[in-house]
Protein backbone atom coordinates (compact mmCIF):
# COMPACT_ATOMS: atom_id res chain seq x y z
CA UNK A 1 0.00 0.00 0.00
CA UNK A 2 2.88 2.36 0.76
CA UNK A 3 4.37 1.72 -2.67
CA UNK A 4 1.04 2.52 -4.35
CA UNK A 5 0.70 5.74 -2.34
CA UNK A 6 4.25 6.76 -3.17
CA UNK A 7 3.65 6.19 -6.89
CA UNK A 8 0.39 8.18 -6.73
CA UNK A 9 2.02 11.06 -4.90
CA UNK A 10 4.93 11.04 -7.35
CA UNK A 11 2.45 11.31 -10.21
CA UNK A 12 0.77 14.24 -8.48
CA UNK A 13 4.18 15.83 -8.00
CA UNK A 14 4.90 15.34 -11.70
CA UNK A 15 1.64 17.07 -12.61
CA UNK A 16 2.49 19.93 -10.24
CA UNK A 17 5.91 20.38 -11.86
CA UNK A 18 4.31 20.37 -15.31
CA UNK A 19 1.86 23.01 -14.16
CA UNK A 20 4.67 25.15 -12.75
CA UNK A 21 6.68 24.87 -15.98
CA UNK A 22 3.60 25.80 -17.99
CA UNK A 23 2.84 28.82 -15.84
CA UNK A 24 6.46 30.00 -15.80
CA UNK A 25 7.07 29.61 -19.54
CA UNK A 26 7.69 32.81 -21.55
CA UNK A 27 4.33 32.50 -23.27
CA UNK A 28 2.50 31.45 -20.11
CA UNK A 29 -0.17 34.11 -20.35
CA UNK A 30 -1.84 32.39 -23.27
CA UNK A 31 -1.62 28.98 -21.62
CA UNK A 32 -3.00 30.03 -18.26
CA UNK A 33 -5.97 31.85 -19.67
CA UNK A 34 -4.67 35.34 -18.97
CA UNK A 35 -4.61 36.04 -22.68
CA UNK A 36 -8.41 35.64 -22.72
CA UNK A 37 -8.71 38.86 -20.78
CA UNK A 38 -6.82 40.75 -23.46
CA UNK A 39 -8.19 38.81 -26.43
CA UNK A 40 -11.45 36.90 -25.92
CA UNK A 41 -10.78 34.86 -29.07
CA UNK A 42 -7.43 33.53 -27.74
CA UNK A 43 -7.56 30.02 -26.31
CA UNK A 44 -4.90 28.02 -24.60
CA UNK A 45 -4.48 24.78 -22.74
CA UNK A 46 -5.13 24.92 -19.07
CA UNK A 47 -4.08 22.57 -16.30
CA UNK A 48 -5.67 22.55 -12.88
CA UNK A 49 -5.10 20.27 -9.95
CA UNK A 50 -7.75 19.27 -7.49
CA UNK A 51 -7.25 20.21 -3.87
CA UNK A 52 -6.74 16.51 -3.18
CA UNK A 53 -3.89 16.34 -5.70
CA UNK A 54 -2.35 19.48 -4.23
CA UNK A 55 -2.53 17.97 -0.76
CA UNK A 56 -0.81 14.79 -1.98
CA UNK A 57 1.86 16.89 -3.64
CA UNK A 58 2.46 18.80 -0.42
CA UNK A 59 2.58 15.56 1.55
CA UNK A 60 5.10 14.09 -0.88
CA UNK A 61 7.24 17.22 -0.68
CA UNK A 62 7.16 17.10 3.11
CA UNK A 63 8.12 13.42 3.06
CA UNK A 64 11.00 14.16 0.70
CA UNK A 65 12.22 16.94 3.00
CA UNK A 66 12.15 14.67 6.08
CA UNK A 67 15.41 13.00 7.06
CA UNK A 68 15.88 9.43 5.85
CA UNK A 69 17.09 8.34 9.28
CA UNK A 70 15.47 9.06 12.63
CA UNK A 71 18.76 9.41 14.44
CA UNK A 72 17.25 9.48 17.94
CA UNK A 73 15.54 6.13 17.26
CA UNK A 74 18.75 4.64 15.87
CA UNK A 75 20.70 5.82 18.91
CA UNK A 76 18.12 4.35 21.30
CA UNK A 77 18.22 0.99 19.52
CA UNK A 78 22.03 0.96 19.48
CA UNK A 79 22.06 1.63 23.20
CA UNK A 80 19.65 -1.26 23.81
CA UNK A 81 21.81 -3.60 21.72
CA UNK A 82 24.97 -2.46 23.52
CA UNK A 83 23.32 -2.94 26.93
CA UNK A 84 21.90 -6.32 25.98
CA UNK A 85 18.35 -5.12 26.62
CA UNK A 86 17.14 -5.25 23.01
CA UNK A 87 14.52 -7.99 22.65
CA UNK A 88 12.99 -9.13 19.38
CA UNK A 89 9.37 -10.28 19.57
CA UNK A 90 9.39 -13.00 16.93
CA UNK A 91 5.58 -13.30 16.98
CA UNK A 92 5.21 -9.63 16.08
CA UNK A 93 7.81 -9.96 13.32
CA UNK A 94 6.05 -13.02 11.88
CA UNK A 95 2.63 -11.34 12.09
CA UNK A 96 3.93 -8.25 10.31
CA UNK A 97 5.54 -10.36 7.56
CA UNK A 98 2.28 -12.22 7.00
CA UNK A 99 0.30 -8.97 6.95
CA UNK A 100 2.62 -7.38 4.38
CA UNK A 101 2.59 -10.56 2.29
CA UNK A 102 -1.21 -10.53 2.26
CA UNK A 103 -1.27 -6.83 1.28
CA UNK A 104 1.17 -7.36 -1.57
CA UNK A 105 -0.13 -10.62 -2.96
CA UNK A 106 -3.74 -10.59 -1.78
Amino acid sequence: MTVELTKYVQQSDSFQKTLERTENAPNAASRTGKAKEADPEARGDRVSLSSDARLRTQAFSAAQAAPDVRQERVDALKAQVDNGTYVVDSKKVAARLLKEDAELFG
